[in-house]
Protein backbone atom coordinates (compact mmCIF):
# COMPACT_ATOMS: atom_id res chain seq x y z
CA UNK A 1 0.00 0.00 0.00
CA UNK A 2 1.25 3.59 -0.55
CA UNK A 3 2.06 5.30 2.31
CA UNK A 4 0.22 8.77 0.76
CA UNK A 5 -2.88 6.24 0.65
CA UNK A 6 -2.40 5.32 4.66
CA UNK A 7 -5.38 6.59 6.83
CA UNK A 8 -2.70 7.83 9.29
CA UNK A 9 -1.20 9.72 6.54
CA UNK A 10 -4.73 11.99 5.91
CA UNK A 11 -5.63 12.27 9.41
CA UNK A 12 -2.14 14.02 9.92
CA UNK A 13 -2.79 16.18 6.94
CA UNK A 14 -6.21 17.09 8.37
CA UNK A 15 -4.78 18.16 11.30
CA UNK A 16 -2.02 20.00 10.10
CA UNK A 17 -4.03 21.34 7.78
CA UNK A 18 -6.90 22.23 10.49
CA UNK A 19 -5.61 26.18 11.11
CA UNK A 20 -5.38 28.00 8.32
CA UNK A 21 -1.79 29.81 9.62
CA UNK A 22 -0.80 26.34 9.38
CA UNK A 23 -2.08 25.24 5.64
CA UNK A 24 -0.48 29.56 4.49
CA UNK A 25 1.79 29.05 1.86
CA UNK A 26 4.46 31.34 1.15
CA UNK A 27 4.35 33.20 -2.07
CA UNK A 28 7.43 32.21 -4.20
CA UNK A 29 8.94 35.49 -5.39
CA UNK A 30 11.49 35.99 -8.42
CA UNK A 31 14.49 38.53 -9.02
CA UNK A 32 15.87 38.83 -12.34
CA UNK A 33 19.36 40.31 -12.38
CA UNK A 34 22.02 41.81 -14.81
CA UNK A 35 25.27 40.39 -13.88
CA UNK A 36 28.87 41.78 -15.12
CA UNK A 37 31.87 40.42 -13.92
CA UNK A 38 34.62 43.12 -14.48
CA UNK A 39 36.88 42.88 -17.36
CA UNK A 40 39.97 41.81 -16.19
CA UNK A 41 38.07 38.54 -14.48
CA UNK A 42 36.56 37.37 -17.71
CA UNK A 43 40.04 37.49 -19.61
CA UNK A 44 42.69 37.10 -17.66
CA UNK A 45 42.31 33.33 -17.03
CA UNK A 46 42.23 32.73 -19.91
CA UNK A 47 45.07 34.51 -21.90
CA UNK A 48 43.63 35.13 -25.27
CA UNK A 49 40.09 34.12 -25.27
CA UNK A 50 38.48 36.94 -24.56
CA UNK A 51 35.07 38.60 -24.23
CA UNK A 52 34.46 42.10 -26.55
CA UNK A 53 34.34 45.21 -24.29
CA UNK A 54 31.34 46.45 -25.81
CA UNK A 55 29.24 43.36 -26.14
CA UNK A 56 29.89 40.80 -23.63
CA UNK A 57 28.27 37.99 -25.98
CA UNK A 58 31.26 38.40 -28.11
CA UNK A 59 33.77 35.98 -28.08
CA UNK A 60 37.31 36.99 -29.23
CA UNK A 61 40.37 34.54 -29.42
CA UNK A 62 43.93 36.00 -30.28
CA UNK A 63 41.80 39.49 -31.24
CA UNK A 64 39.22 37.86 -34.12
CA UNK A 65 35.51 37.23 -33.21
CA UNK A 66 35.33 33.20 -32.86
CA UNK A 67 31.26 33.81 -32.15
CA UNK A 68 28.09 35.02 -30.60
CA UNK A 69 26.90 33.15 -27.06
CA UNK A 70 23.09 33.44 -26.87
CA UNK A 71 22.56 31.58 -23.70
CA UNK A 72 23.21 29.28 -21.20
CA UNK A 73 21.01 26.44 -21.21
CA UNK A 74 22.33 25.25 -18.41
CA UNK A 75 25.11 24.68 -15.51
CA UNK A 76 26.22 21.72 -13.00
CA UNK A 77 29.15 22.25 -10.75
CA UNK A 78 30.59 18.44 -10.30
CA UNK A 79 32.57 16.93 -7.10
CA UNK A 80 35.72 17.81 -8.56
CA UNK A 81 35.07 21.40 -8.77
CA UNK A 82 35.28 20.98 -12.50
CA UNK A 83 31.52 22.55 -14.66
CA UNK A 84 29.88 20.81 -16.82
CA UNK A 85 27.41 23.37 -19.24
CA UNK A 86 25.34 23.45 -22.34
CA UNK A 87 25.99 26.82 -24.17
CA UNK A 88 23.79 28.01 -27.14
CA UNK A 89 25.74 30.03 -29.83
CA UNK A 90 26.38 31.72 -33.39
CA UNK A 91 28.38 31.79 -35.61
CA UNK A 92 31.55 28.99 -36.42
CA UNK A 93 31.30 26.07 -34.37
CA UNK A 94 34.72 24.79 -35.51
CA UNK A 95 36.09 27.85 -33.69
CA UNK A 96 35.76 25.79 -30.61
CA UNK A 97 38.36 23.33 -31.12
CA UNK A 98 40.79 25.86 -31.66
CA UNK A 99 40.07 27.49 -28.49
CA UNK A 100 40.27 24.13 -26.71
CA UNK A 101 43.42 23.78 -27.97
CA UNK A 102 44.75 27.03 -26.44
CA UNK A 103 42.62 27.35 -23.44
CA UNK A 104 44.07 25.07 -20.66
CA UNK A 105 40.74 25.43 -18.50
CA UNK A 106 38.34 23.59 -21.31
CA UNK A 107 38.54 20.01 -20.57
CA UNK A 108 36.65 18.14 -23.24
CA UNK A 109 33.70 19.89 -25.79
CA UNK A 110 31.09 19.08 -28.13
CA UNK A 111 29.30 20.93 -30.28
CA UNK A 112 26.49 19.94 -32.71
CA UNK A 113 25.92 22.37 -36.34
CA UNK A 114 23.67 24.64 -37.59
CA UNK A 115 23.02 28.61 -37.81
CA UNK A 116 22.56 28.53 -34.33
CA UNK A 117 24.35 25.53 -32.66
CA UNK A 118 24.85 24.31 -29.09
CA UNK A 119 28.27 23.49 -26.99
CA UNK A 120 28.66 20.78 -24.66
CA UNK A 121 31.69 22.28 -22.59
CA UNK A 122 33.37 20.26 -19.06
CA UNK A 123 36.03 23.33 -17.75
CA UNK A 124 37.81 24.65 -15.05
CA UNK A 125 35.86 27.42 -13.45
CA UNK A 126 38.01 30.91 -12.68
CA UNK A 127 37.92 31.39 -9.36
CA UNK A 128 34.66 34.04 -9.47
CA UNK A 129 32.56 31.87 -11.47
CA UNK A 130 33.13 29.13 -8.79
CA UNK A 131 32.25 31.68 -5.92
CA UNK A 132 29.12 32.92 -7.62
CA UNK A 133 27.74 28.79 -8.29
CA UNK A 134 29.02 28.18 -5.14
CA UNK A 135 26.06 30.72 -3.58
CA UNK A 136 23.66 29.78 -6.07
CA UNK A 137 24.20 26.03 -4.81
CA UNK A 138 24.33 27.39 -0.99
CA UNK A 139 21.18 29.28 -1.27
CA UNK A 140 17.52 28.04 -1.75
CA UNK A 141 16.47 28.90 -5.07
CA UNK A 142 16.15 27.85 -8.84
CA UNK A 143 17.65 29.37 -11.91
CA UNK A 144 15.36 30.06 -14.38
CA UNK A 145 17.00 28.37 -17.35
CA UNK A 146 18.07 29.46 -19.83
CA UNK A 147 20.60 32.46 -18.32
CA UNK A 148 20.52 34.98 -21.28
CA UNK A 149 23.67 36.63 -22.48
CA UNK A 150 23.31 40.29 -23.44
CA UNK A 151 25.46 42.68 -24.69
CA UNK A 152 26.03 44.12 -21.06
CA UNK A 153 26.32 40.62 -18.69
CA UNK A 154 24.21 37.60 -18.09
CA UNK A 155 20.62 37.73 -17.47
CA UNK A 156 19.55 35.62 -14.79
CA UNK A 157 15.98 34.61 -13.09
CA UNK A 158 16.04 33.41 -9.78
CA UNK A 159 12.99 31.82 -8.09
CA UNK A 160 12.67 31.55 -4.01
CA UNK A 161 11.58 32.92 -1.34
CA UNK A 162 12.22 36.59 -0.49
CA UNK A 163 14.95 36.16 2.33
CA UNK A 164 16.55 33.46 0.30
CA UNK A 165 16.55 35.98 -2.97
CA UNK A 166 17.72 39.20 -0.51
CA UNK A 167 20.65 37.03 0.74
CA UNK A 168 21.57 35.88 -3.24
CA UNK A 169 22.22 39.29 -4.32
CA UNK A 170 23.73 40.59 -0.84
CA UNK A 171 26.37 37.59 -1.05
CA UNK A 172 27.81 38.26 -5.05
CA UNK A 173 31.37 38.83 -4.89
CA UNK A 174 32.24 43.01 -4.86
CA UNK A 175 34.18 42.41 -8.71
CA UNK A 176 30.75 41.66 -9.99
CA UNK A 177 28.56 44.83 -10.91
CA UNK A 178 24.74 43.85 -9.98
CA UNK A 179 21.54 45.04 -11.66
CA UNK A 180 18.51 44.07 -10.11
CA UNK A 181 16.26 44.03 -13.26
CA UNK A 182 13.03 43.55 -11.77
CA UNK A 183 11.65 41.24 -9.29
CA UNK A 184 7.95 40.65 -8.67
CA UNK A 185 5.77 37.02 -7.73
CA UNK A 186 6.74 34.43 -9.55
CA UNK A 187 4.11 33.59 -12.30
CA UNK A 188 5.46 31.30 -14.45
CA UNK A 189 2.24 30.49 -16.80
CA UNK A 190 3.31 34.09 -18.52
CA UNK A 191 3.60 35.02 -22.42
CA UNK A 192 7.36 36.28 -22.04
CA UNK A 193 7.91 32.46 -20.18
CA UNK A 194 6.14 30.87 -23.55
CA UNK A 195 8.85 32.68 -25.67
CA UNK A 196 12.47 30.91 -26.88
CA UNK A 197 15.24 32.39 -25.97
CA UNK A 198 15.81 33.54 -29.59
CA UNK A 199 12.26 34.40 -29.67
CA UNK A 200 12.48 36.48 -26.47
CA UNK A 201 15.95 37.99 -28.26
CA UNK A 202 14.67 38.98 -32.00
CA UNK A 203 11.29 40.15 -30.81
CA UNK A 204 13.51 42.81 -28.45
CA UNK A 205 15.92 43.62 -30.96
CA UNK A 206 12.60 44.29 -33.28
CA UNK A 207 11.15 46.45 -30.32
CA UNK A 208 14.11 48.50 -29.52
CA UNK A 209 14.83 49.17 -33.11
CA UNK A 210 11.11 50.96 -34.13
CA UNK A 211 9.64 47.50 -35.91
CA UNK A 212 6.82 48.09 -34.32
CA UNK A 213 6.54 51.72 -34.51
CA UNK A 214 4.21 53.30 -37.46
CA UNK A 215 5.69 54.17 -39.63
CA UNK A 216 7.96 51.70 -38.58
CA UNK A 217 11.91 52.40 -38.16
CA UNK A 218 13.46 49.03 -39.31
CA UNK A 219 12.43 45.96 -41.57
CA UNK A 220 13.38 42.63 -40.91
CA UNK A 221 16.55 42.77 -43.52
CA UNK A 222 17.94 45.53 -41.09
CA UNK A 223 17.02 43.14 -38.08
CA UNK A 224 18.76 39.91 -39.51
CA UNK A 225 22.25 41.90 -40.07
CA UNK A 226 21.94 43.73 -36.64
CA UNK A 227 21.18 39.76 -35.16
CA UNK A 228 23.84 37.80 -38.13
CA UNK A 229 21.23 35.75 -39.10
CA UNK A 230 18.93 35.54 -42.50
CA UNK A 231 16.07 37.47 -42.64
CA UNK A 232 13.78 34.60 -42.80
CA UNK A 233 14.74 33.38 -39.66
CA UNK A 234 14.24 36.52 -38.26
CA UNK A 235 10.28 36.69 -40.03
CA UNK A 236 9.65 33.05 -38.63
CA UNK A 237 10.78 34.20 -34.89
CA UNK A 238 8.82 37.37 -34.97
CA UNK A 239 5.57 35.66 -36.66
CA UNK A 240 6.01 32.53 -33.84
CA UNK A 241 6.47 35.41 -31.18
CA UNK A 242 3.76 37.73 -32.45
CA UNK A 243 1.05 34.18 -32.26
CA UNK A 244 1.72 33.11 -28.79
CA UNK A 245 1.38 36.87 -27.65
CA UNK A 246 -2.45 37.27 -29.69
CA UNK A 247 -3.51 34.00 -28.46
CA UNK A 248 -3.01 34.97 -24.88
CA UNK A 249 -4.93 38.04 -25.62
CA UNK A 250 -7.51 37.03 -28.01
CA UNK A 251 -8.10 33.20 -26.44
Amino acid sequence: MNDFNRPEFHRFVHRWCESPSECAVTALRYATIILRPAMADRSQADGQLRRDSQDLREIRFDGERIATQVAIQYLNRLADGTVVGVARFRGDCGGLAEIEAECPRIISSAVTGGESWLAFVRYEPTALEAAVLELLDDQPVSINWPIEETASGLRITVVGEEPALQELIAGMPDTIALVLERTGTYQPETVAASLTTRQHEVLETAIAAGYYEIPRQTTQRELATTLDISRSTVGDHLRRAEAKIIRSVAL
